[in-house]
């Protein structure tokens, strides 16, 4: 394979077919969206006692600010806590729909494209929404097989941590055991996720590409992964260094971008004017979003491009080739 090639298509593609960008923004969030739950409890032995009795204002020694009933608040917004919530989950599902029907956009797309067809938006659209239910089984197989291989890391794991922390006094022990656990775990993890996130590319394009079904994709995703295993590793190697690559040089060009359009309100709010210096702000924030959320499309319609054609490029001299008829004499 010749991977500068690959490079140079993929990146061709995605620049004379814009189009892409628009579902590469949606694509390449699939993987992304952490909650960071902050769990409650005491931190650092602080108490309920040392900030004061809530029910009596918060802090020892105040007043309670008057009118400020969380419990009445909410009831006084209740209608208008479940319209926002209401509007949350609609805006998560239509991006989680988006997502799903642009991965089987680009991967149909992509492969077209590379075969010298034509397509538009319209039409990549279609090919989306056409392989929308097969992408979502696809997706929550993928899930529950993630969930399986956590349960089987961590859990033994954590009933030997568990074991550890029964059995030995010794603080030094429990510690060890600890670190030791957390670094066996943190290889299994990189041994297990690594090749699986391979497969999942590979997957993809055998629903979409192939069209074979949600459970054969994943097998031939894993076939053609086992087949290529140095290949495939190399390709995962170069796509995260021209992410990382793309990643620094997209946050350099937003911050100087950002400082750019910031001088304007910066020189209003010295001068005084904050209401101007506030709408300055405003309007280099209008201008630096857009920016930001297209080169967040074109690079993630260019890392599916780059995949779906290594996918291509791979399967290429596996392909059966039809008997040839038999020459004359």
């Amino acid at each position: 394979m010749n991977y500068g090639e690959l490079i140079k298509d993929a990146f061709w593609i995605t620049w004379r077919n814009r189009f892409l960008w628009f579902f590469g923004f949606f694509a390449g969030g699939t993987s992304a969206g952490a909650n960071f739950n902050i769990p409650s409890g005491n931190f650092g032995g602080f108490d309920d006692e040392d900030f004061g009795d809530p029910g009596r204002g918060g802090f020892e020694g105040t007043t309670p600010a008057p009118g400020l009933d969380p419990g009445q608040w909410i009831l006084d917004n209740l209608a208008l806590i479940l319209v926002i919530a209401a509007v949350v989950v609609l805006l998560a599902l239509l991006f989680i729909v988006m997502s799903l029907i642009s991965q089987g956009a680009l991967a149909e797309s992509v492969a077209a494209l590379d075969r010298g067809e034509g397509r538009r938006f319209s039409s990549a659209f279609r090919a989306g929404v056409s392989n929308f239910w097969r992408v979502l089984g696809y997706f929550l197989l993928l899930v529950l097989i993630s969930l399986g291989l956590l349960l089987a890391i961590g859990v033994p794991l954590a009933l030997l941590v568990t074991v550890v922390f029964a059995v030995a006094e010794s603080i030094g022990a429990r510690i060890l055991t600890v670190v030791l656990a957390a670094l066996v775990g943190f290889a299994l993890l990189l041994v297990v996720f690594v090749p699986l996130s391979i497969v999942w590319q590979f997957g993809l394009r055998e629903i979409v590409v192939r069209r074979e079904g949600v459970t054969g994709s994943i097998g031939g995703g894993y076939r053609l992964f086992r087949r290529n295993l140095g290949k495939s590793l190399l390709l995962l190697l170069i796509q995260l260094a021209i992410s990382i690559g793309a990643g620094i040089a997209l946050l350099i060009v937003t911050l100087l971008l950002g400082l750019l359009l910031a001088v304007p309100a910066l020189i209003l709010f010295a001068a005084g004017l904050s209401t101007a210096g506030i709408v300055a702000s405003i309007v280099a924030g209008l201008i630096l979003l857009p920016l930001l959320l297209v080169a967040s499309g074109a690079l993630g319609a260019f890392n599916h491009s780059y995949w779906t054609l290594a996918y291509l490029r791979l399967t290429a001299p596996t392909e059966e080739i039809p008997p040839t008829s038999a020459t004359e004499g």
